[in-house]
């Protein structure tokens, strides 16, 4: 048995975060509906479109799950979604606040309702506050949050970050950890709860120790100039002769040692002298030689599926010749080799199980 076997999740949301918070609980055990609108989640077609017909990022992020397709704007519908809801444990909803409200399911009063349903709402900022109705994505999420300031700049203006930390890490990994705890707590009480969701919060609380510092210190981090950012000579990303990459994390004295040792001479720590060393082989020439010494190749995604540790450790599911992520739990890749559903795939059926008539229902428009 997987922790969450036999929780019901009924998720509204669509695009990322709150479709990953599902896939996360997915891989616990949790049974997952999601709701769609007859239009369906953006990402069914968002290319590339594989030959199942379904996006590559939706059949990323919704193996396993059941899809049901309402128009919440229409009264028959909602009732569908009530009864869905009388059944489920869980609720995931990701549009602004007030959206719900003027649907007819104000969290608030669903809690009246349902009293041990957790309704868990992912927002940019937030259900209070001044900016709680702004619109944004996560690259506005890590600007609030403080986080773009940390990186390396080039010509003063720090990058784009390679993953959408504050979507994903602020937002669906966040807000998942805090669903299992209304869980946990619901099992003593009985009762539900509201989980009110900001990313920009997630976000930040992943740079506490960095806040606490600048508070002791009263100066802002050097951008791309402390310990973690590239300060460091012993903690950095360097180029080899081949022109990949090798990350280096030498940061204790021992595993520096070892570093000096394996490359055969005295080299200084600047960023400098090592640079010009390990250009002088390729990057999987050092990192066989440097492996003991905290440091790594940098694969890109081409390559994951030939790596030893993530072979042995079945981190990647191959289907219908389609590799996929497993879900990070034991027995996650028997998870990530289910199919994902088509739109409305499980309407009649899902709404059968929970006594719903619907033939009731209008047709979608």
């Amino acid at each position: 048995m997987k922790p969450l076997d036999g929780i019901r999740v009924v998720d509204l949301s669509r695009l990322l975060p709150g479709p990953m918070c599902s896939w996360y609980l997915a891989g616990l055990g949790a049974a997952v509906t999601t709701v769609e609108s007859p239009d369906g989640d953006p990402l069914r077609v968002a290319e590339p479109v594989l030959a199942s017909g379904q996006g590559a990022w939706f059949d990323a992020l919704h193996a396993g799950k059941r899809s049901v397709c309402l128009n919440l704007k229409d009264r028959e519908h909602r009732g569908a979604l009530h009864a869905l809801l009388a059944d489920a444990d869980v609720m995931i909803e990701g549009s602004r606040p007030g959206v719900m409200a003027r649907l007819g399911l104000d969290p608030e009063d669903l809690l009246k309702r349902y009293p041990r349903l957790i309704v868990a709402s992912i927002t940019g900022f937030g259900q209070t506050g001044p900016m709680r109705s702004r619109p944004g994505h996560d690259l506005g999420f890590q600007a609030v949050a403080g986080t773009l300031s940390l990186a390396a700049r080039f010509d003063e203006t720090p990058p784009v970050p390679g993953v959408p930390l504050g979507d994903v890490g602020g937002g669906s990994l966040t807000v998942a950890m805090r669903i299992c705890a209304a869980l946990f707590e619901r099992s003593r009480t009985g009762r539900g709860c509201w989980i009110d969701g900001s990313m920009v919060e997630g976000t930040l609380a992943m740079i506490a120790p960095q806040v606490a510092e600048m508070s002791a210190t009263q100066e802002n981090p050097t951008p791309g100039g402390e310990m973690l950012t590239g300060g460091h000579a012993q903690y950095g990303i360097y180029r080899c002769s081949d022109g990949r990459s090798l990350a280096v994390a030498s940061l204790e004295p021992k595993f520096w040692a070892r570093l000096v040792d394996c490359v055969g001479e005295n080299v200084e720590p600047t960023k400098e002298a090592l640079a010009a060393v390990l250009r002088t082989r390729s990057r999987d020439d050092w990192a066989d030689r440097l492996g003991d010494a905290c440091c790594e190749p940098v694969l890109d995604l081409k390559e994951l599926a030939q790596h030893p540790q993530l072979v042995a450790r079945r981190a990647l599911t191959e289907r219908d010749g389609v590799l996929r992520v497993s879900h990070p739990v034991p027995g996650g890749d028997v998870s990530a080799a289910r199919a994902s559903p088509s739109l409305g795939q499980h309407s009649h059926v899902e709404l059968a199980r929970v006594g719903f008539d619907s033939s009731l229902l209008k047709e979608n428009k």
